[in-house]
């Protein structure tokens, strides 16, 4: 029972340590203080899934009404019978492929198991006295006209009805084959899903991201979001338990291995997965619709241009590089991809993600992501100013994460850091002035070598100066090489010392950004 204590005694020592203080317990997630690294003996990354988007409390005695409520919301879904996946559909020769029969029995038998009581002592009764299958209303998520939440506050009272047979379609096989091809291939890199029980981890998947499909009709599935899913179930799995059959096991002990019983795996993935990527607007400004991708985009660029105004005329005026043409992997995969193949990585940004108050605003977690797209650019400034387009489309698409990830320590700070700076982006994001302050700020910060000087006057400065010595670079504050010689012994060639055409094709591009710039401030000036 080692694991079991193991997880009970992390469950109450970052109970105690919070107070059962939800708030605070959000809070020291957001200021990196609840980390592996810091706590070791508290840290459950399940803890954090779980209570911030399922629970959302740290009381034990409300997590057995509350993920009940949650988990009945997938129980019945499976249970219908157009849920059922058309396995035998697949071709007899891959590995997701069950016959008719075997289906129909494994269905049955999986149902079945759900009206059992498994355990037999008198506290383990209390604690599943109330039966999945004795819930008989249940809102019915394929009625809803709009993208919403499945949650069972939405629950519609309704006499339950007679199963009937479900015709399966050519969309329904067609959906099927098209997850299977995506799951099949999942982070090839990655042992947990490439191993010889992996076939289990993904046919888990593709139910539930089946069942999800369904449900959502008006955007379906989409090629990216296996991947969230994907890596949610790894870090839920890993600490995932069978409870132990036993009667030595206190009441509020069980309460707590509750939260993370094996045998509702699918169901608590379900609920997370639909609360992150639907309640939050990620569906619905990165997925939906090319129409809603385009203003996400756009929306991108605007506040670029606040925040960075040379690295966004660099990009979009100077090197005509487009947004679209690298940043939809980032908005859809929320980073996942960018943040190097340890996927731990990413794993310690999305619990600082789920944990921000604005994972309950509705369109709040597309635009952090937006600013933190924007942090991730101004620590890579002094190679993007100066590449030419594909060698900056190149640095977008393959962002050189690496060298900040050196150790726990450093990696981190890295997401720290990059958490907190989008927090006070977004913080600041109906001010134009305060934004552009907030952005000279990471400039310091990031770039404290980099130097871009403007003249109005006219005289021979007037094209900008750009410095950055590579003698006196930071390493530890920037992911990037050092800038090419052409660029950091640069001279004015209107005193004859260097007549290098690149260098004049800079200076003009330098010439018409400060007039759009003067242009720009003062149509600011103007009352």
């Amino acid at each position: 029972m080692l694991k079991e204590n193991d997880i009970i005694s992390k469950a109450l020592l970052t109970i105690e340590k919070f107070k059962g203080n939800i708030t605070n317990f959000k809070a020291s997630i957001l200021d990196n203080e609840y980390t592996s690294l810091n706590y070791p003996k508290y840290f459950s990354r399940t803890l954090i899934w779980k209570c911030c988007l399922i629970t959302d409390s740290l009381s034990i005695h409300q997590w057995l009404t509350k993920l009940h409520d949650s988990r009945i919301i997938y129980h019945q879904l499976v249970k219908r019978p157009d849920m059922t996946i058309p396995w035998w559909a697949l071709d007899p020769e891959s590995s997701f492929y069950q016959d008719k029969e075997s289906i129909h029995l494994s269905r049955k038998a999986s149902l079945n198991k759900d009206s059992r009581n498994p355990r037999s002592s008198s506290t383990t009764t209390s604690i599943n006295k109330i039966s999945l299958t004795r819930i008989t209303n249940i809102d019915d998520p394929l009625r809803s006209p709009t993208l919403s939440p499945i949650t069972s506050a939405s629950i519609r009272t309704r006499s339950p009805t007679p199963s009937t047979p479900h015709e399966t379609t050519e969309e329904d096989i067609e959906l099927l084959e098209i997850i299977v091809l995506d799951i099949d291939r999942l982070f090839p890199g990655e042992s947990f899903y490439q191993s010889s029980t992996s076939i289990i981890h993904k046919k888990h998947l593709i139910e539930v991201l089946y069942v999800w499909s369904k449900c959502n009709p008006q955007v379906g599935y989409k090629q990216g979001i296996h991947e969230i899913l994907g890596l949610f179930y790894m870090n839920l799995y890993h600490e995932s338990i069978d409870i132990p059959k036993t009667n030595t096991i206190s009441s509020d002990d069980l309460k707590i291995l509750n939260l993370y019983d094996k045998h509702y795996l699918n169901h608590d993935l379900f609920t997370i997965f639909n609360k992150y990527i639907l309640a939050t607007g990620i569906i619905s400004k990165f997925y939906e619709s090319e129409e809603t991708l385009w203003k996400s985009i756009e929306s991108f660029n605007i506040n670029l241009m606040k925040v960075d105004q040379f690295i966004h005329y660099s990009l979009l005026n100077k090197l005509k590089l487009e947004s679209q043409l690298w940043i939809i992997r980032y908005f859809r995969l929320i980073l996942l991809r960018e943040l190097g193949n340890d996927l731990e990585t990413t794993s310690l940004l999305w619990d600082k993600l789920i944990a921000t108050p604005q994972i309950h605003v509705y369109g709040g977690i597309p635009d952090l992501i937006s600013f933190m797209i924007i942090q991730l650019l101004i620590q890579l400034k002094s190679n993007l100013i100066t590449c030419d387009f594909s060698e900056s489309l190149s640095l977008l698409l393959h962002y050189p994460i690496q060298s900040q990830l050196m150790n726990e320590s450093t990696r981190h700070d890295f997401i720290g850091n990059l958490i907190k700076d989008a927090l006070k982006l977004y913080e600041k994001r109906g001010n134009d002035l305060k934004l552009y302050e907030y952005g000279l700020k990471l400039n310091t910060t990031y770039n404290p070598n980099l130097r871009i000087t403007m003249s109005y006057t006219g005289s021979a400065r007037n094209s900008g100066e750009i410095s950055s010595p590579s003698s006196s670079r930071n390493p530890s504050r920037s992911p990037t090489p050092q800038l090419p010689p052409s660029t950091t012994n640069s001279t004015d060639s209107s005193n004859g010392t260097n007549s290098d055409p690149k260098l004049e094709h800079l200076k003009f591009d330098k010439l018409r950004l400060e007039m759009r710039l003067k242009k720009k401030a003062q149509s600011m000036l103007r009352p």
